[in-house]
């Protein structure tokens, strides 16, 4: 293992007690290579997973000219009962209590996010937050805190000026066959009350929704008045090759959407899980990662993924482009 715990605790008890979640950020990915897959003859259809790849070898490979760096990653104490993000360099020095916290394993380390702009720039930033696996279990209100507070953190931005949330078992592509997957996902998000999270939050300039179908679409407006207090969905981002759907045109013309494209993949866990295995002697990994793994049974759960990226308007150029993900561990 090349580091030890850092900056996590000063008890030594608790210094032993492995992470139960994990964070990992890429940073800016607008300069990585491109990854061939010889067996497809064609560029790595994945980008998140092959951003986080280079992300976990730029954090963990150790130092090649014998300089003696350690890899870089830090395990935090973090309040389980978390009712907004909370700024990782604080986190560093929180008292280290136990039962109460969880243990958060963030990689790279805390101090080396950074990212600055020039004093000229005009930036925009664009964030699509995807949630993945159950709900019953996690505080998805909470997750949106989080995943704006680390987007600060490795951005410096505070305001948002598109903020869009999707859910992974919301993937319309076009196709009337998977048009009514997913509705009660669509009841998620306004019952449990994100959806009004999300619409309170002035940070926000503008609010929307990603691979929602027109059903999807209809569902979310039917249930948001029109001069109520609740924000309406103002754009809507999808990832099909098709022409454009007529009814789908037709209720963005009506309801004033914008409609973008996007070529995001899905993450699968098993991805994540398999990166984390290469990784495994740099990184203190719970002991119950390598023995679920030996059963062939899963041992994360992804919890949301956050793709967040910076435009200069006044050249039209990406100056920035990454991606954060929030993973539980099992057992």
């Amino acid at each position: 293992m090349c580091s030890t715990y850092e900056d996590s605790s000063t008890n030594s008890e608790d210094q032993l007690r492995p992470p139960n979640k994990a964070l990992i950020f890429t940073q800016n990915t607008t300069r990585n290579p491109i990854s061939w897959n010889p067996a497809l003859r064609q560029a790595n259809p994945n980008e998140v997973l092959h951003s986080v790849h280079l992300a976990l070898h730029r954090a963990l490979d150790p130092c090649t000219n014998g300089c003696g760096d350690a890899c870089s990653w830090a395990v935090l104490n973090t309040p389980s009962n978390l009712a907004k993000g909370i700024e990782l360099k604080e986190l560093q020095t929180s008292p280290a209590s136990s039962d109460e916290q969880d243990r958060t394993l963030v990689i790279p380390r805390p101090s080396e996010l950074s990212y600055q702009l020039r004093p000229k720039d005009t930036p925009e930033i664009s964030i699509k937050l995807r949630f993945y696996g159950r709900h019953d279990s996690v505080d998805r209100k909470a997750h949106v805190d989080e995943a704006l507070k680390y987007v600060e953190q490795a951005t410096g931005f505070k305001e948002i000026d598109r903020f869009l949330v999707g859910f992974d078992g919301i993937r319309w592509a076009g196709g009337d066959e998977v048009c009514a997957k997913g509705e009660e996902e669509v009841d998620f998000l306004l019952k449990s009350g994100v959806w009004e999270h999300m619409s309170e939050k002035p940070s926000l300039k503008t609010i929307g929704v990603s691979d929602f179908s027109p059903l999807h679409l209809k569902k979310l407006l039917n249930s948001i008045p029109k001069d109520g207090p609740l924000r309406r969905p103002k754009l809507d981002q999808l990832n099909f090759e098709r022409d454009l759907p007529e009814p789908l045109a037709a209720l963005a013309k009506e309801e004033d959407i914008e409609l973008q494209s996007h070529a995001d993949n899905r993450v699968p866990y098993e991805g994540v899980e398999g990166l984390l295995k290469e990784f495994a002697d740099r990184l203190p990994l719970p002991a119950s990662f390598a023995e679920l793994r030996a059963k062939g049974e899963p041992a994360i759960d992804l919890l949301w993924v956050l793709k967040y990226t910076i435009i200069l308007k006044d050249r039209g150029l990406v100056a920035d482009k990454g991606f954060i993900l929030s993973l539980s561990f099992r057992g």
